[in-house]
């Protein structure tokens, strides 16, 4: 007989995984930031390689809209299905390689082509240059493909929202769906969750970090292109789906998100699961992260459908 957990509480995986992060020292921010991308690349090489290998993805590189992307395909496509993919990183760090836990699975579990910029980092880059490649590479898939969707994971969340917001301000077309996985919303503030700060994986400190590398002085938190949910909403911007965990420093801004599209008349769409951190879906080996992969995988294809 297979083991069984009391109803809500969280798996054994989540948990071995919860152990090991907290038993991490905190972030050196001293550090020079190339140094910390070159760390976190060679973290993270094993799982993303071994995902590659398990799920046969073909990676290949292009240039589209004017911005080098990796293309992800999976070993079936399903017509002209195509999805737009931005990484997380807290606009300093990260990679469309960093991401393939995530962006390879929804790949396969979707059939559809995915198309993942290298979008510039800051401090390097600060604000707009994200925002203005990923907008770039978005409305050039759109116009090849018009039912094209849209997904991305914490920074990325928050660029894939502001890249929609601005292809809307701009009358121009917009993707059929957006999934966002612990997505930024809002830069002026993080709300309860943050008070918490029991995320193992991004804390407060690291946020702070974060921001002062991409905020340039004096920027308007309430700017749409730095807090989406600043955003003028409606009925018609596309259906969202949303996940989040109780762990997860920005649930707060998740939460707020949601009720401001709902309130707006948007098809929107909120998981929060228990126990869970920052981007947990990164880890396959977790049951709950395999299971949101999933239902993300899910309403994609409805909406592909």
């Amino acid at each position: 007989m297979a083991t069984r957990r009391a109803p809500g509480t969280i798996s054994a995986e989540a948990a071995a995984v919860l152990a090991e992060a907290a038993a991490q020292p905190p972030r050196d921010w001293s550090k020079p930031v190339t140094q910390m991308r070159a760390e976190s690349r060679a973290t993270y090489a094993p799982a993303c390689e071994a995902v590659v290998r398990d799920l046969g993805v073909a990676l290949s590189e292009q240039d589209i809209g004017g911005q080098p992307c990796m293309v992800i395909d999976p070993p079936m496509v399903l017509g002209n299905r195509r999805m737009v993919y931005l990484f997380g990183g807290g606009f300093t760090l990260g990679s469309p390689f960093e991401d393939l836990p995530i962006s390879a699975t929804l790949a396969v579990q979707t059939n559809a082509q995915v198309i993942a910029p290298y979008y510039p980092l800051a401090p390097e880059h600060p604000y707009p240059a994200a925002l203005n490649a990923c907008t770039d590479v978005l409305r050039a898939v759109l116009a090849e493909t018009p039912g094209a969707c849209l997904a991305g994971e914490s920074a990325g969340g928050n660029l894939a929202l502001a890249a929609t917001l601005r292809l809307r301000q701009a009358d121009d077309p917009v993707p059929r769906a957006l999934a966002l996985l612990s997505p930024a919303t809002d830069m002026g503030g993080f709300g309860d969750s943050a008070d918490a700060d029991r995320d193992p994986f991004i804390a407060i400190a690291d946020s702070e970090f974060f921001h002062r590398a991409y905020l340039p002085e004096g920027a308007d938190l309430t700017d749409p292109g730095l807090s989406p949910i600043w955003g003028s909403f409606d009925a018609d911007f596309p259906p969202v789906f949303t996940t989040t965990g109780t762990r997860d420093l920005l649930m707060s801004g998740c939460v707020r998100l949601d009720r401001v599209l709902r309130e707006a008349g948007v098809d929107s769409t909120l998981r929060i699961w228990e126990g869970m951190w920052h981007v947990f879906e990164f880890y396959p080996n977790v049951p709950e992260a395999a299971a949101s992969l999933s239902e993300i995988a899910g309403f994609l294809n409805d909406r592909f459908a």
